[in-house]
This record gives structure tokens, sequence and C-alpha cells, in this order.
């Protein structure tokens, strides 16, 4: 099995979460933080994670560059994309990149409305 490469050093060009800084990683969590506040996805208290997808609508924009996504956050950040007419995810602008799959990948039936970006996602497992 392989490993993913270690973290970079340098930060990421966007503002970042940085959970779990430290002496030997000074950088910490690489993902972008949610609108309005200083976290990721992936560390947002339960609390602001819901608000946050309550807030989310189909064929909206979606940045969750560097963020980490184990298969229950990525199964509740696309049903939040759930277009009602089809019941598939739509989202619009995707920026995925950086982003690290810690488990399946499963972008079933979600359709993207303009650019879906993943360079430089780490795929642990399936994606499809």
């Amino acid at each position: 099995m392989t490993l993913p490469p270690a973290p970079s050093p340098m930060p990421p060009s966007w503002s970042y979460c940085a959970e779990g800084a430290g002496p030997t990683d000074p950088v910490g969590c690489r993902g972008v933080h949610v609108s309005g506040h200083t976290r990721c996805l992936a560390h947002l208290d339960p609390a602001d994670r819901i608000a946050y997808f309550a807030g989310l609508r189909a064929g909206a924009d979606v940045d969750h560059r560097g963020t980490t996504f184990d298969d229950p956050l990525l199964a509740a950040l696309l049903n939040a994309f759930l277009d009602p007419t089809t019941a598939r995810p739509h989202l619009g602008t995707a920026r995925f990149g950086g982003a690290t799959f810690v488990a399946d990948a499963w972008f079933d039936g979600a359709t993207f409305a303009a650019d879906a970006r993943f360079d430089g996602a780490t795929f642990s497992a399936d994606a499809r």
C-alpha cells in the first residue's frame, strides 16, 4: 500500500483551517475556511456544520480546497446539494483542489453546472 505524500511545509494560498498545527506540522489542516468561519468543513463544530449545510442549495458553488473528507462528511455535503426535481446532487462551480478523500469518493449521479476542480486531490479509495 502506498502512503499519501507528506504535507508540504508551505501553507496553501487560501485562508486555511490550521487545526493541529504544531512544531512538527506548522501548517496543520489545509482545508479552506468555510465562509464566515475560521475552520474548514471537517473541523467545524457540529452546530455550525448543520447550519452551513442548511444554507446550501442545488446549483450553488462550493469551495472545499484542502479539506479532508470521510464518507459521512462527503455524503452530507452532497445531500445538501440535492436537486428536488432529480433527487441527485447538483453543484455549480466545485473546488476540491488539494482535498483528501480518505474513503470512497462517490459522486455517482452528481452534476456540475460549471467547472469541477480536483487538481492535487488525494483519493485513498475508489472514486467515481
